[in-house]
């Protein structure tokens, strides 16, 4: 049986996938409405809201896994239940803010997310397989040897 997944890696591993995500979220909102200001402020909800969100899904694989291995198909299903909680999240933050400026709201929400599901989906899955590469407890080693000296 394989090691279950720490909660220092589901953070550490939630942290990597909202840096790339919100990043990305960022660009996409920018070149669909224009505006920096509205892109930056969905950026800055998506990144709290999503993290958490995030955190609770790792930890719920995390619990169905039972320290069973990761296979590329269960990354796989992983992604796909992410991107439907992901997307569903992103819609109404965009829907909600982007709602203050202009016409096309729903138009805009929904171009948004489209972009999202697509780039993200595959950038997930990616995220997901990295992570597998890198071996359960590797990080708690790396940390207790930083903290010794």
């Amino acid at each position: 049986m394989k090691k279950q997944e720490s909660h220092i890696r589901s953070i550490l591993k939630g942290l990597t996938w909202r840096f790339l995500a919100t990043g990305s979220l960022i660009l996409i909102v920018y070149l669909v409405d224009g505006s920096i200001g509205k892109a930056l402020e969905i950026g800055a909800y998506e990144f709290v809201l999503k993290l958490l969100i995030y955190y609770g899904h790792e930890r719920a694989w995390n619990i169905y896994l039972q320290g069973k291995e990761q296979t590329p198909k269960i990354s796989l299903y992983k992604t796909i239940l992410w991107r439907l909680i992901a997307s569903s999240t992103t819609f109404l933050i965009a829907y909600f803010v982007l709602t203050e400026s202009s016409t096309g709201i729903e138009n805009k929400a929904l171009i948004v997310v489209g972009i999202e599901f697509v780039t993200k989906f595959i950038t997930y899955y990616l995220h997901e397989r990295a992570w597998q590469m890198l071996p359960r407890g590797s990080i708690r080693r790396i940390l207790k040897d930083k903290m010794r000296g």
